[in-house]
């Protein structure tokens, strides 16, 4: 899986790049990893582009390996993509993952954060494409970024911020 044509951007004469999702910052990398990799995968906002073989998910070795990890691979998610569809394949990606990384954090242990970071290829086609949610949430971009109980947008039923849980997601509640 060295480049694209051996992850599944099908099409001939189609350039493709790569994607780079990573994941950081919690107890339970690997675990999490795997979870955001199947949300992905079934997401809807992705599934055209799944379906018609735009965008193909992958696993490859992070950039960025930690002793700390006791030899374990750190691995990142692979979006390889068309070029011409790799600006609105990232932005609903992103979404996507906006969306898991809230429900992440919901459940994150007091000493974790959580973070994610979207980073096209280092130059040429997508290069400009890049994301990253501790930035975006210094910038305001995402709202919904805040951990639950910080006083953030997210502090649950009844905040009435733009990003409350409905009623009834829960036990217990109405």
């Amino acid at each position: 899986m060295a480049d694209g044509a051996d992850t599944g951007v099908r099409e001939q004469g189609q350039e493709s790049i790569e994607l780079r999702i990573s994941l950081s910052g919690t107890h339970t990398r690997r675990d999490d990893l795997e979870a955001l990799s199947t949300w992905l995968r079934n997401a809807p906002v992705l599934e055209d582009a799944l379906e018609r073989d735009e965008v193909t998910l992958a696993r490859k070795a992070s950039f960025k390996q930690a002793e700390a990890m006791g030899g374990e691979l750190i691995q990142d998610i692979i979006l390889v993509v068309s070029v011409e569809v790799a600006r609105s394949v990232a932005e609903n990606a992103w979404r996507s993952v906006e969306t898991w990384l809230r429900n992440r954090r919901r459940f994150a242990d007091p000493e974790e954060r959580p973070r994610v970071t979207l980073d096209g290829p280092p130059e040429g086609a997508g290069s400009d494409l890049r994301r990253d949610t501790d930035e975006d949430a210094a910038r305001g971009d995402s709202p919904g970024d805040s951990r639950v109980g910080d006083g953030g947008p997210d502090t649950g039923p009844g905040s009435g911020g733009p990003n409350r849980t409905r009623g009834g997601d829960e036990p217990g509640e109405d």
